[in-house]
């Protein structure tokens, strides 16, 4: 009995020592190399530790419509002392597009019967920028990359910063090369793939020995093809070529291609400003509005963002609130502001400074520049008050009853084009009428107009008298200026009874008596 219960222990320890042995059963991938874009077939090396049966499986790849088709080999028995050599046959669908910068590839999967499955990815060749080569002797160059808004330099930029890239396409060769297509494109090199996908410019010619200069503009925000919160902090690279065809016969493609690598930097807590919209040329006494976006550019979240709005000369001083933004998100925002209806006519610029919820403003630990910006706006047309200066002289005349011309000068001394009403007032006691020889009249600023103004004086009227010359400009009294006149009376009219200068006339009147008496006893005198 003893012994059958031995027996049976043995038995089924041998049995569990199989199955343990079976069940570690691991296959292995060896010998993998690239895939040919031109090629048919692939060949790789499998083994395993246990001698079992193998199955194969593909992923198809497909791309614009076309297809790669995999054929996958039968079962295959292999046993634990010999790598098996696999073969895999496949098929590129005609006008299947290997784009430059897609990446394309394809799993096998391998499940042994005693062996867990185990995958493997096959890769197919990157393709070159230029599919073809380059003939007609062109050349593309990539000759300047700079930041034109931002806080990056030249090829180490931040997000939001506006890059312009200056490329250079020449003709080395003898013959002239038509529709020339400039292509180009930014690419991840951290994320293996396109950020901004390859775009063209209009296609043109060049002659033998001539060049062309082309520029390109864009800007680290949204509008690429990748999420800003997908950029990674790195190296990045712009492609460009130029293609196009050698004017012979039969023509030849030819193409060729530059690159310029960059670093994109991406700072931990920083939020910049942009997108300004505003008015380039504003007006005194009118509303200014300032609309723009905070962008957290930083990967961490923000808390309690403000904005300050700076401006001494016109007592601008104001704190925008913009709370919470998140890492990569925008906060839009808005200023009004009542511009001065008597300010100088000038360029001026307002200063935007953007603070943390410690009260600090933002700095990037790239080089320590501070969130500032300044926007600059020309406050221009209906600034400052009109102003003028007025004279006047004695022209002709002077004497009761008669008229009497006044020759007034009227001259801006304000900072604008300005158009004047003038008018004459405060002459009722001693004229009937003043006539204006023009009443309305427009003078640019340091110019000066001469106005002739003439009044009927009324009879009996001598002595200082006196009027104002009244200026009028934009429906307001700008000037009043008083004048004064002296008037003579030569007329022989006899004061009536009480008048105020009776006294005068008598002792004229006894003189004249007294003149006659005097000749008529000189005469008797004279008889005698």
């Amino acid at each position: 009995m003893k012994t059958k219960k031995l027996s049976f222990m043995i038995a089924s320890i041998l049995s569990i020592a199989l199955l343990i042995g079976l069940a570690s059963a691991t296959l292995t991938i060896s010998g993998v190399t690239e895939l040919d874009q031109d090629g048919s077939s692939f060949s790789f090396n499998i083994a395993s530790t246990e001698n079992e049966t193998v199955n194969f499986s593909l992923n198809d790849i497909t791309n614009g419509g076309r297809t790669i088709t995999f054929t996958a080999p039968s079962d295959i028995t292999i046993n634990d002392t010999v790598a098996q050599s696999i073969t895999v046959n496949y098929n590129v669908e005609t006008g299947f597009d290997f784009d430059f910068g897609d990446v394309f590839e394809t799993t096998l999967t391998a499940q042994g019967t005693t062996s867990n499955a185990i995958t493997q990815v096959f890769k197919f060749q990157e393709s070159d920028f230029c599919l073809y080569s380059n003939p007609g002797e062109l050349r593309v160059r990539v000759t300047d990359v700079k930041v034109t808004e931002g806080f990056g330099e030249d090829d180490e930029w931040f997000p939001m910063d506006q890059i312009e890239v200056e490329i250079e396409i020449e003709n080395k060769g003898d013959e002239d090369i038509d529709d020339i297509a400039v292509e180009w494109g930014l690419y991840s090199n951290e994320n293996d793939e396109w950020v901004i996908e390859v775009d063209d410019l209009k296609d043109f010619n060049l002659k033998d020995g001539d060049e062309e200069v082309k520029t390109i503009s864009f800007t680290i925000d949204d509008d690429m093809d990748v999420d800003l919160n997908d950029l990674q902090d790195g190296s990045y690279t712009i492609y460009v070529k130029a293609t196009g065809d050698v004017d012979i016969s039969p023509s030849e493609e030819t193409c060729t291609s530059d690159t310029e690598d960059v670093t994109i930097i991406i700072e931990s807590d920083f939020v910049v400003l942009s997108d300004f919209e505003n008015l380039d040329t504003v007006q005194c006494g009118t509303e200014f509005q300032l609309i723009a976006d905070a962008w957290n550019i930083g990967d961490d979240d923000q808390e309690d963002v403000y904005v300050k709005v700076f401006n001494r000369e016109l007592n601008i001083n104001e704190r925008i609130e913009l709370g919470d933004i998140d890492a990569f998100e925008k906060e839009g925002f808005e200023f009004n502001f009542m511009l001065p209806d008597d300010a100088e006519e000038k360029r001026y610029s307002l200063t935007l400074s953007v603070y943390d919820d410690n009260d600090d403003v933002y700095e990037n630990d790239f080089d320590d520049e501070s969130a500032v910006f300044d926007l600059a706006f020309d406050l221009q047309g209906n600034c400052a008050k009109p102003s003028a200066v007025v004279s006047a002289s004695l022209y002709e005349g002077g004497e009761a009853g008669k008229t009497l011309s006044i020759k007034s000068t009227i001259m801006n001394s304000g900072e604008k084009s300005t158009t004047y009403l003038l008018n004459a007032a405060g002459y009722a006691e001693w004229a009937s009428t003043a006539r204006l020889e023009q009443s309305t009249f427009t003078l640019n600023s340091g110019e000066s107009r001469e106005v002739m103004i003439t009044f009927d004086v009324k009879d009996g009227i001598e002595g200082e008298k006196t009027f104002n010359i009244e200026i009028l400009a934009d429906n307001e009294l700008i000037v009043n200026q008083p004048v004064a006149v002296n008037i003579v009376d030569k007329g022989f009219n006899f004061p009536s009874i009480g008048g105020s200068n009776w006294h005068l006339w008598a002792i004229g009147a006894l003189n004249v008596i007294l003149v006659i008496f005097i000749i008529v006893i000189a005469i008797r005198i004279a008889r005698r």
